[in-house]
């Protein structure tokens, strides 16, 4: 048996809340079933209404964070060249900047 969506059990729970307010005269055996019920269909729209506004909150967060990731890395790359610069390509000092100096490439003579 499939599963239903949210949407159809959010409708689902309306119309039988309906149903239950409609012919509550008749159905006093339940009234606290049917109170227990009501409080929590609306627990549930409050708590779907803020999952809603926090999955907004977080497609802004995450454009923030891309924006500051792309001026990280701009920034980033301007340091490495300046300091580049400053040292020189073959500076061994720029390893404490996490930079790998130029190095002579050693070739190796076929052998025969």
């Amino acid at each position: 048996m499939p599963r239903r969506t949210f949407a159809e059990c959010i409708a689902q729970w309306n119309l039988l809340k309906q149903g239950l307010d409609a012919n509550a005269a008749d159905l006093t055996f339940l009234e606290a079933e049917c109170g227990q019920f009501t409080t929590l269909l609306a627990n549930v729209g409050t708590l779907d209404a803020r999952q809603e506004a926090l999955k907004a909150q977080l497609q802004q967060v995450t454009q923030q964070l891309q924006t500051k990731l792309g001026e990280t890395e701009t920034l980033e790359t301007r340091l490495r060249a300046s300091l580049r610069g400053k040292y020189g390509l073959k500076n061994e000092k720029l390893e404490e900047f996490g930079i790998k100096p130029s190095r002579r490439r050693t070739v190796t003579k076929p052998v025969g």
